[in-house]
């Protein structure tokens, strides 16, 4: 629907009336190269951010006044300036932090006394800005554009000098250069009039974007009325009009509504307080008793479990409370939930330890130290297993000159295709095995007892599981690991699936070269590379299914046989496809190849099937629509992929259910797990929002690339970079607080695993960023992490547990912290370690397997063989009952009872016509007629069918009303209506119209043997569900006559063959009626609308 709108938008703002300078400028800034389509995404993405807003459009409306300066406008003054400075002054903090390690250094080595003058200097360079950054804008944009100037060559450290040590104190003064040069050529270049200028260069373009979302809401929100339907951002938004009033000023006051509602609620309860909005927030605050100065509203949260940023939410509501209200008895109070009963002692302390360093107010929203550290609230047992988080790092990178690698029977090649995602993958189920087979000890809450740990208390979790989660899956079941993958995605992809949708679009249409193959090369026709390749060399140029049809054509090899019985095969479901409901062809080919059977033998057999199952589901829901045949499904197919994106496999797990399971953060939050995995640690973090071409924030507005289409060059504008340094910080915060919710998910084992591209040029970074003030790492390093390792890993170093990664390169242990309660594992893995792992277990497969097969199969080799056999051979007595369907329609048992008639007129030759769209006489169907004139008797009012014209007026009503189509109005003949209710027997429906009912609905069970009459006597007891519709019966004299119309063609002649092909439908009709109403029904009749004829069924 909102495609829809927003779609109507842009043809509308096309069209003359509406067209603008303005808006063809805005499309060719933002629009894209080929079409609109990207400002379409800008419109909707800045309609739903506003949205989270109480007055989106009052807000659209400032945002783009922003760019409309008044005379006297000092972009020192402006917010955009304020939030450049904070981020400047967090990032020289953390610089300075740096220059200290860095003089350190230098004071530590002789050889590196000549750089200290330097270093002095760019310090004092630092504190220099540090301290124009606390006094306005002017002072620090004129400190930095001197900055340049002042930077003195290095000079030369003495011979001797440690390497390592003068790359790392380089590297520090190559950032501050760096820094200099990046603000100088963003933000300081240009003055306060060139700013002015770029504002109202942009402000028609601003302004035409907010027009463009207002009226996006008008049409959006019409087509939702229209529809009477609303969505939740409705709800809270209509709650708001109806709760609130806005003065002149922007101020909300409570209305009357709001004030009696106030008085009905004794107590207000917000859970996840910190994940609400500002619409929730003013809702909430409008029906409390707070203005009266009685505060009636408890809330609890976690501002270090926000991570709902992406849908609006705004920790900041949950921070502004939680700084001002007391732990002191009052009305703003606080109470601190400082136990946690989830993890053990070992999980509590690495989570201090980590947060402690990184997270704080600037970077993480909060300070975590003393007050907001978890205590352990959990009593667990010892068990004598190791509890200590793990670490593992993993090196993607190959060493070709690794003997590891000579030694093996990898090809080089192959292990270079082994991606970062694959490795870990394979590293995380081989651990996972290591903990089942070890029997790793467990607290089962339940129980109340230590258990060894089952498949069902591991979960992996990722930040994103959209890519990684099928390689997981693949790669665990693989080791026979069961694993379940809650993504969301990835339904149309599975093999299954894509095969089975591949083979639905040859039979409509062969001549698709990649469906075909696919289909050619699957388990169903198990054609191998070496064939595919001989088929195609009978036509090089054409189409394979040409090269197909001439190699089966010849006849003269197995594998043109092959091919022949492949092109009959197709042609008979081609023919059968046109026949059957879709769902039911979906299931007879799913029976026909065996291949619903064949996938439940593959790993993960039970996932395929269920997957096999809800595309027949999807088959049935099409059926539902007015849309028929093969091609019109397979375009539904490709349409709901489009709307809906790619589903999530079909769900099959209950909660008891023993598998691995694979979720993102954001689906694990309130949940617990007692041993959990955090892959995907190397990965970086996606900052990509950043790059958008324009950027929203809630306090700062709109932040646009400028765009100069003439001379086509484009630059972030300084309001983009304003909203860009905010957003950052906003973003790496978020990212900060997502790995602490994963963290907290563990009750008993954490795991943590990740993957380097190199692991020397890794541990070097995460040693520089190491350095720090005491617990607290630099806030410069926190800032530039790109990866959760980069947020972690730096304090893991300077653990006494980190000594594999000092040893991995030689670093000197100087401990900066003395807070080392917490335990880890770290271990440091390169690819080949774990891929020999994996050699060696697929070789003692294939032994296992060598096994099986030279194991002779006419020996005894259990006492229980009698009872296998008894078992696999077992055969349900009463199978044929599950074979007889639940559910008939009169149809369907006529077209049972009359079976062979059935069969000669259920495929009968299709003779092709002409589209409709095509037809110059464009007709309704002989069916279609007989259904339009039924509704005509279902709706017709006897008291006006006087005369042809009588009938026909009230035809036009029905087709005026929509109940008829205009084409099947002029279908219905309303002379032959007529003819019916002059005849004896409409003459006497007539006179019983007080009695007459139409289209009668049904139901009622009979007896199996009655409509099967093979089944044994003992199927007796074995009801079907009858159910169906009679056309019209009325009383007569206490008594029921029953009527049956029918459009067919009757020749002279043909009524007792009539009579024999219905008279079945009537007795079923009038067994109905007589239990239905307690009365007999003396007579049953076919009128014939074709010739008029009335025929009594005995």
């Amino acid at each position: 629907l909102k495609q829809e709108a927003v779609e109507e938008l842009f043809d509308m703002m096309y069209e003359d009336e509406y067209v603008s300078d303005d808006f063809l400028k805005l499309v060719d800034s933002y629009g894209g190269k080929r079409d609109d389509s990207n400002l379409e995404e800008i419109v909707l993405n800045l309609y739903e951010f506003s949205r989270s807003l109480p007055n989106p459009s009052s807000w659209l409306k400032n945002s783009s006044e922003d760019f409309n300066p008044k005379e006297d406008f000092s972009f020192g003054e402006s917010k955009w300036a304020k939030v450049i400075i904070k981020c400047i002054r967090i990032e020289l903090e953390g610089l300075k932090e740096q220059m200290e390690d860095a003089i350190e250094i230098i004071n530590d080595y002789e050889e590196l006394s000549p750089y200290h003058e330097t270093y002095s200097k760019d310090m004092a360079m630092i504190d220099e800005l540090i301290s124009a950054s606390l006094k306005g804008w002017d002072e620090l944009r004129d400190s930095f554009l001197n900055c340049e100037l002042k930077f003195s060559k290095l000079k030369n450290a003495k011979k001797g000098a440690d390497e390592e040590a003068k790359k790392r104190v380089k590297k520090v003064r190559d950032d501050f250069k760096g820094i200099v040069k990046n603000y100088n050529e963003t933000i300081f270049n240009l003055k306060n009039d060139e700013i002015i200028k770029e504002l109202k260069s942009i402000y028609p373009l601003m302004k035409c974007l907010s027009n463009l979302v207002d009226e996006f809401e008008k049409i959006y929100k019409g087509k939702k009325r229209d529809r009477g339907i609303l969505d939740f951002s409705d709800i809270e938004h209509y709650c708001i009009d109806i709760l609130t009033v806005e003065d002149e000023e922007g101020n909300r006051h409570r209305t009357d509504v709001a004030e009696k509602l106030s008085e009905k609620f004794e107590e207000i309860l917000v859970d996840e307080y910190q994940d609400s909005n500002l619409v929730q927030e003013i809702i909430l605050q409008s029906v409390s008793r707070n203005e009266k100065g009685e505060p009636n509203i408890f809330m609890v949260g976690d501002v270090k479990q926000s991570i709902y940023r992406f849908r609006q939410a705004m920790p900041e509501l949950f921070l502004q409370k939680y700084n001002t209200y007391t732990i002191n008895p009052s009305k703003a109070m606080k109470i601190n939930l400082f136990k946690n009963f989830r993890s053990r002692k070992e999980i509590i302390d690495g989570v201090n330890y980590i947060f402690k360093a990184i997270m704080s107010s600037e970077v993480g929203e909060l300070e975590y130290d003393e007050k907001e550290e978890l205590n352990l609230g959990a009593n667990y047992a010892e068990t004598g297993d190791n509890y200590n988080i793990e670490l593992h790092v993993i090196e993607n990178k190959v060493n070709i000159e690794d003997e590891q690698i000579e030694k093996s029977n990898f090809d080089l090649e192959d292990i270079e295709d082994i991606d970062s995602i694959q490795l870990e993958a394979k590293f995380v189920g081989k651990r996972i095995k290591e903990l089942i087979q070890s029997e790793f000890k467990v607290y089962d809450k339940e129980k109340g007892e230590v258990r060894p740990v089952k498949y069902s208390d591991i979960v992996i979790l990722m930040r994103s599981t959209r890519d990684a989660a099928p390689i997981f899956v693949e790669e665990l079941t693989s080791l026979n690991i069961p694993v379940y993958a809650d993504t969301g995605t990835g339904y149309f992809n599975t093999v299954e699936v894509s095969t089975v949708m591949s083979l639905l679009q040859i039979i409509d249409n062969p001549r698709q070269d990649i469906q075909l193959l696919s289909v050619l090369r699957s388990p169903i026709f198990g054609f191998s590379t070496e064939d595919l390749i001989n088929i195609r060399l009978e036509d090089k140029e054409g189409l394979y299914f040409d090269a197909l049809n001439k190699k089966a054509e010849k006849k003269d090899d197995e594998l043109s046989e092959r091919a022949s019985a492949f092109i009959d095969k197709l042609k008979c479901w081609k023919e059968k496809s046109v026949n059957m409901p879709i769902s039911e062809f979906i299931w007879y080919l799913y029976t026909e190849t065996g291949y619903f059977a064949y996938s439940a033998a593959l790993p993960g057999g039970t996932q395929r099937q269920a997957n096999l199952r809800i595309l027949f589901e999807r088959a049935k829901t099409y059926e539902e629509t007015s849309l028929k045949g093969l091609f019109n499904f397979i375009n539904f197919i490709n349409r709901l992929k489009i709307s809906s994106g790619d589903m999530g496999s079909a769900k099959i797990l209950g909660e008891n259910e023993n598998v691995v399971r694979i979720m993102s953060i954001h689906k694990s939050k309130g949940l617990e797990f007692p041993v959990c995995f955090i892959s995907g640690m190397g990965k970086k973090i996606n900052f990509m929002d950043l790059n958008k071409p324009i950027l929203f924030h809630h306090d700062l507005g709109f932040g646009p690339e400028y765009i100069d289409v003439e001379k086509r060059i484009s630059y972030p504008t300084i309001f983009k970079e304003a909203i860009k340094g905010k957003v950052k910080l906003e973003t790496l915060s978020e990212e900060m607080r997502i790995l602490y919710v994963a963290f907290t998910r563990a009750k008993e084992k954490l795991i943590l695993t990740g993957c380097v591209r190199n692991m020397e040029s890794a541990l070097n970074g995460w040693d520089i960023r190491s350095k720090g003030r005491g617990p607290k790492i630099s806030k410069f390093n926190v800032l530039t992490s790109k990866t959760y390792f980069d947020l972690i890993c730096p304090e893991i170093i300077r653990h006494p547990d980190g000594k594999p990664f000092r040893d991995a390169v030689g670093f000197d242990f100087n401990p900066l912290c003395s807070d080392f309660n917490s335990k880890w594992d770290v271990r440091l893995h390169s690819k080949m370690d774990i891929l020999q792992t994996e050699q060696k277990n697929i070789e003692k497969e294939k032994d296992r397997v060598e096994d099986i097969l030279n194991t002779d199969l006419s020996k005894s080799y259990s006492n229980f063989d009698e009872e296998i056999n008894k078992r696999l051979n077992f055969e349900y007595a009463y199978k044929r009952a599950s074979e007889i369907p639940q559910v008939l329609s009169i149809t369907e048992v006529k077209n049972i009872l009359l079976e062979d008639e059935y069969e000669k007129s259920l495929y009968p030759n299709v003779k092709m016509k002409k589209p409709a769209f095509l037809d110059q006489k464009k007709t309704i169907s002989p069916a279609e007629k007989g259904i339009a004139t039924h509704l005509v008797m279902q709706k017709i009012d006897m008291e006006k069918v006087n005369s042809p014209e009588e009938i026909k007026e009230q035809v036009d009503y029905m087709v005026k009303r929509e109940l008829l189509s205009n084409e099947e109005g002029k279908a219905v003949d309303e002379n032959k209506i007529y003819r019916f209710f002059i005849s004896p027997l409409g003459t006497r429906m007539i006179k019983a119209e007080k009695t007459v009912k139409r289209e009668t609905e049904f139901n009622m069970f009979i007896e199996s043997n009655e409509i099967y009459k093979e089944l044994p006597p003992e199927y007796k007891n074995e009801k079907i569900f009858l159910r169906g519709i009679i056309d019209c019966y009325f009383e007569e004299n206490g008594e029921i006559v029953l009527i049956d119309y029918k459009t067919d063609y009757l020749k002279d002649g043909d009524e007792e063959e009539i009579k024999k092909k219905y008279s079945i439908q009537l007795d079923y009709y009038s067994r109905a009626l007589e239990k239905i109403t307690g009365l007999r029904v003396k007579e049953k009749y076919l009128y014939m609308f074709y010739n008029g004829s009335t025929i009594i069924v005995d």
